[in-house]
């Protein structure tokens, strides 16, 4: 059941991530002869072009009987809601709709929440570092012995794939730090949060998450190709949040993939101000 829950959910979160970079890809090359190429949508398209086949290919290597773990089932389940409000909302904004929604939760609650998912997702590492396939999820936590858990199979630090999902879980948390950094100082000069800036957010947290429990269970040869296609990509996409973030490059896409190509009525999730 979990084997089949998981592989189902990455093919799902594969073929949201090829929508999404295709879409982005397609207003870039069609708008670039009016409005410039957009950074930010080479940088996405880049990024989806490694993601989205990386998921589509580990849901089915998943299904074709690979290596599943307590870990990595949970940070499936948890990064569905993040990802399905991201992707929704980019529907409703291809269907003509305003593709944003504004949150007026508290600060302490968004801390709370926030500080929930960090103590999980330091759990979930801890869990895959020390025993990636344990059969169950603290399991490993009462193994004793150093010997005993440096000859748990399926870790190899010196590996190119534990390097490389390592790798591009460090560009992803930054990226993500970048867009929930421009959320809380906008919370802070008395906007409401951004549940576009929010869930997006949300997803490369949730993807840098995955690719550290993906450094210790493994993967065949084609995962691998898409992740080192996905050290470049990750670079450069975290070079260009960081130059948004910093007001430092000028973009018609300034927002996260989210509404439609004119002139936007409201700002990126990293703008200073809201627009409503």
């Amino acid at each position: 059941m979990i084997l089949i829950v998981i592989g189902l959910c990455n093919l799902a979160i594969g073929a949201a991530y090829a929508g999404l970079g295709l879409l982005s890809a397609w207003e870039t090359i069609s708008l670039h002869r009016s409005r410039g190429w957009s950074p930010f949508g080479i940088g996405f398209a880049l990024m989806a072009a490694s993601c989205g086949p990386h998921h589509l290919t580990h849901g089915w290597y998943i299904l074709q009987g690979g290596p599943v773990s307590w870990p990595m089932l949970i940070v499936t389940l948890i990064g569905l809601p993040s990802g399905l409000t991201f992707c929704l909302l980019r529907f409703e904004a291809s269907r003509g709709g305003p593709g944003e929604r504004w949150l007026s939760l508290s600060t302490p609650r968004m801390v709370l929440l926030a500080g929930g998912y960090a103590l999980v997702a330091g759990g979930l590492a801890a869990a895959s570092f020390l025993q990636p396939e344990a059969s169950t999820l603290f399991q490993a936590i009462c193994t004793s012995g150093t010997a005993e858990r440096a000859a748990v199979p399926g870790l190899d630090i010196a590996s190119v794939t534990f390097v490389a999902n390592l790798f591009v879980a460090v560009t992803y948390s930054m990226v993500g730090w970048y867009l929930a950094d421009t959320q809380v100082r906008r919370r802070f000069a008395g906007d409401a949060w951004s549940l576009s800036g929010v869930a997006l957010a949300g997803v490369f947290f949730t993807c840098a998450l995955m690719h550290v429990i993906e450094a210790t269970s493994g993967g065949g040869i084609v995962m691998l190709i898409f992740d080192l296609i996905g050290i470049p990509a990750s670079v450069y996409f975290l070079w260009v949040i960081r130059q948004l973030h910093n007001d430092s490059m000028s973009d018609w896409n300034r927002r996260p993939i989210i509404g439609t190509a004119e002139a936007p009525a409201r700002p990126s999730p990293w703008s200073g101000s809201v627009a409503r």
